[in-house]
């Protein structure tokens, strides 16, 4: 049991440096975001999204085991966010953990350019400007950041604000993303996002 946890110790506290290191990033807006959960989803949460250029449609990601599962991808070319949160389970050889990644403080939002959540369920209230139901999703003209395959069912909005956002998501993307206060927590008694 020693050994197990030494080795755990020895994989684990580079891998929270490296994760410090990429958290400070984020935060300054030097790094572009890309978090991804290796054959889970994780839980990804908001207050709320308010931008421009808001794209819908159906795609498939590969997780490291090589296995598809179908998504709903939402994309969003910039965005304000306000009470950011993403979390997820980990197995460690001492037990169940959580990590979670939060940017709380209503007087400084989050900003994104380039947003993209690939999720199984999406639970939320939205408020679309021009919105575009049910057009090809190869080209939905709103200024998203990407789009999904020609002749299949696309949503796009050329303004959108989307409030109390709860997501089981595989991937979440973003070209830039400035978090202002950003949070980094893990362990036992962490609480997921939702």
């Amino acid at each position: 049991m020693k050994r197990r946890v030494r080795r755990f110790l020895v994989l684990f506290v580079p891998a929270v440096g490296a994760l410090a290191v990429l958290a400070f990033g984020l935060a300054q807006g030097a790094l572009p975001a890309s978090f991804a959960v290796s054959g889970r989803q994780m839980k990804v949460s908001a207050d709320e999204l308010s931008g421009h250029g808001f794209a819908l449609y159906p795609a498939v990601v590969h997780s490291a085991d090589g296995d598809g599962r179908p998504v709903l991808t939402l994309t969003m070319r910039s965005a304000r966010v306000l009470g950011l949160c993403q979390s997820a389970a980990v197995s460690t050889p001492l037990g169940r953990y959580t990590v979670r990644l939060s940017a709380s403080d209503p007087a400084r939002p989050s900003r994104v350019h380039g947003l993209s959540i690939s999720a199984t369920d999406v639970d939320a209230d939205v408020d679309f400007r021009s919105l575009l139901l049910n057009r090809d999703a190869g080209g939905l003209g709103t200024g998203a950041p990407t789009s999904g395959s020609p002749g299949d069912f696309g949503v796009g909005a050329d303004g959108f604000v989307v409030r109390n956002v709860r997501a089981d998501a595989w991937l979440v993307a973003g070209g830039s993303f400035q978090v202002t206060g950003l949070d980094v927590s893990f362990g036992r008694d962490v609480r997921a996002c939702f």
